[in-house]
């Protein structure tokens, strides 16, 4: 990497290293001129106290003429004196007739301890800072919160009033944060091109680093032209700057690292532009440590983002498949994640005595999310024919009981030819035949709510007929079993075919190596059948045994399945209606109660159920 610096055109280079300043206090004292000239000759620099602020003069060797001013006895470490008196607390004190002869020897003596004192300061608060530094950049996994703690660190340890990160994307600098202790920096465009016209632009398109004394005296020949859009539009004076490259792994600039107006202390508003120190070839090496493990940390957050996206591919595309095999319920893995997490944010952000305790962070508002999206994985692993059953029979089923009823009717027709009951015994039969058969039909809709009567009428349809060339009755016990099905298609057998999905969705899921932040995706998904009470499936946990997770997975289980229109057994129900039906449940025990009247009074549903109605209505018109 190599190094651009630039000092005043004309004017002297300051030497590296800590700066120390010396005030003379008051600042009228007839000592004035000495002790200005004998800093200069210490190579200090001497500084008038009216210009500092408290932090300031707090940070500097004060020479106090006490013959002119009254002070406390206790002057401090910091302190050399004027004075004739032997009784001060100070670094030394210097009689009024010796400030000619001593004054630039306790001088000396005193910058040099400051230097020493401040170089050792520097390097304890280098290697803490980049200690901090590299343990904040680990933890942080959202970016811009990653930049802004960079910039952070960046300027408290180079002690800059202001500074930005710039990022490399697409062929242009975006602006990735920007930061300032003396003005609410904003800047005026988002993205610079990468070329020489801005300082910015010139160290991404060489990769060099760039420390410049004073901006407003750079050389006309400097192959870079700065901008001062931002300064003359917030009424800014830039004066110091350092710019260094983030260079990834493989030395290419993946962004620039900018800090501006080198101070005495940092973190303090600059009380005049005159003020502004330049950075110093210490702060270029402190620089390039901190763009170096920025570049690692922006490195490793990219690794990190691609690898969630990855996954998030990954989880949609293993939802995809499973919808795929019923069409039926395209959507409902989203919709049911839509629901929870919003359902579970509500409960977080609710004071209600009912839910106090109960807070889900991002982390785990994220692990709800994936395991809602594949909490019906597992059905890939239930047979299609069970799947898509939408009524009481197989369409093969009720094809065999319809064939036998039209054996019977040729067989009816055979048996008026061959008795003596003629035209209108055989339409009587035929017409009976055909009633007994929409009553056939009728029984098979799930959604046909049957009578006891019902049921006397199809075991009579069974002892009614009986097809002689098959010796079998149309409609066989078997058949009539599975036609007074109570509730929906399903039979007692493949209704526990179906519930082993929530087996097999586990089975799935625990295998896959979660991070420890999704290490739960594989028991939430597990427990979203489980009822409070016990009587829910596969281990019939109750109460504290669910996740509370998975209970709130529950009720927009329940509810998207009730208001779905999508299913070929049922109807979609009105929104109140599926209210109804989920207070009933939490009224039975079965599922949280207060969640239920949360989730509706705050309307959760709005978005979602209006989404999976235009779904549903483009499925319809193709």
């Amino acid at each position: 990497m190599s190094f651009v610096r630039v000092t005043p055109a004309g004017g002297p280079t300051r030497a590296d290293g800590p700066r120390v300043e010396v005030a003379m206090v008051p600042a009228t004292s007839p000592y004035g001129a000495v002790v200005k000239a004998a800093t200069q000759r210490v190579g200090a620099s001497f500084v008038p106290v009216d210009l500092a602020t408290p932090a300031d003069v707090a940070g500097r060797i004060l020479v106090v003429d006490l013959t002119r001013v009254m002070v406390a006895s206790r002057l401090g470490r910091r302190v050399i004196a004027i004075s004739p008196r032997n009784d001060l607390d100070c670094y030394d004190i210097v009689r009024p007739d010796e400030v000619d002869l001593r004054m630039e020897r306790a001088l000396r003596n005193l910058v040099e301890i400051e230097r020493l004192q401040s170089r050792v300061r520097e390097e304890r608060e280098t290697v803490q800072i980049l200690n901090e530094i590299g343990f904040a950049l680990s933890a942080m996994t959202e970016t811009s919160d990653l930049l802004q703690r960079i910039l952070t660190h960046a300027r408290r340890a180079l002690r800059a009033d202001g500074g930005s990160i710039y990022l490399l994307e697409k062929g242009t600098l975006r602006f990735g944060a920007a930061q300032n202790d003396t003005i609410d920096f904003q800047p005026s465009r988002d993205t610079l091109p990468i070329d020489d016209n801005s300082l910015a632009g010139f160290v991404a398109n060489r990769g060099q680093v760039l420390k410049i004394d004073d901006v407003d005296r750079i050389p006309h020949s400097a192959p870079y032209k700065p901008k001062y859009t931002n300064d003359r539009r917030m009424g800014y004076r830039t004066r110091s700057a350092l710019l260094v490259p983030m260079l990834d792994r493989e030395s290419a600039v993946i962004g620039v690292l900018a800090l501006f107006n080198r101070k005495t202390i940092p973190g303090i508003p600059l009380a005049s532009f005159d003020r502004v120190l330049p950075f110093t070839e210490r702060d270029a090496d402190l620089a390039r440590s901190i763009a170096s493990q920025a570049a690692v940390a922006m490195e490793n957050h990219r690794l990190y983002s691609d690898i969630r996206n990855l996954f998030h591919g990954f989880v949609t595309a293993a939802v995809t498949v499973i919808e795929a095999r019923d069409p039926s319920t395209a959507g409902h893995s989203h919709r049911v994640a839509e629901l929870t997490t919003r359902l579970a944010r509500a409960v977080s952000d609710s004071n209600e005595s009912d839910f106090l305790g109960v807070r889900f962070s991002n982390q785990e508002l994220e692990e709800l999310n994936y395991a809602s999206l594949l909490h019906d994985f597992g059905k890939v692993g239930v047979p299609e024919r069970v799947l898509l059953k939408a009524d009481k029979l197989y369409p093969w089923e009720l094809e065999r009981i319809e064939g036998r009823f039209k054996l019977a009717a040729m067989q009816s027709q055979l048996e008026c030819l061959r008795s003596e009951y003629g035209e209108e015994g055989l339409k009587e039969k035929l017409l009976r035949l055909d009633d007994d058969l929409l009553h056939v039909r009728r029984m098979n809709r799930p959604g046909f709510r049957f009578r006891p009567s019902d049921i006397d009428e199809l075991t009579a349809i069974g002892n009614r007929w009986y097809v002689e060339v098959l010796k079998q009755p149309l409609v066989s016990n078997d058949d009539v079993r599975r036609l007074c099905i109570p509730r929906g298609s399903l039979d007692a057998d493949e209704r526990k075919a179906i519930e082993t999905h929530v087996v097999h969705t586990y089975n799935f899921l625990k295998v896959i190596p979660w991070t420890r932040n999704l290490r739960r995706v594989p028991d939430l998904a597990h427990a979203h059948h489980e009822k409070l009470d016990g009587s829910g499936y596969p281990r019939g946990l109750s109460q504290n045994q669910i996740p509370y997770g998975a209970r709130l997975m529950t009720i927009a289980d329940i509810f998207d399945a009730l208001t779905a229109g999508d299913r070929p057994y049922k109807s979609a129900l009105p929104v109140e209606r599926a209210r109804s039906i989920l207070m009933e449940e939490a009224r039975a025990g079965h599922i949280e109660g207060p969640a239920v009247e949360l989730f509706y009074a705050r309307r959760l549903y709005e978005g979602v159920t209006e989404s999976r109605r235009d779904t549903e209505a483009d499925q319809g018109s193709r």
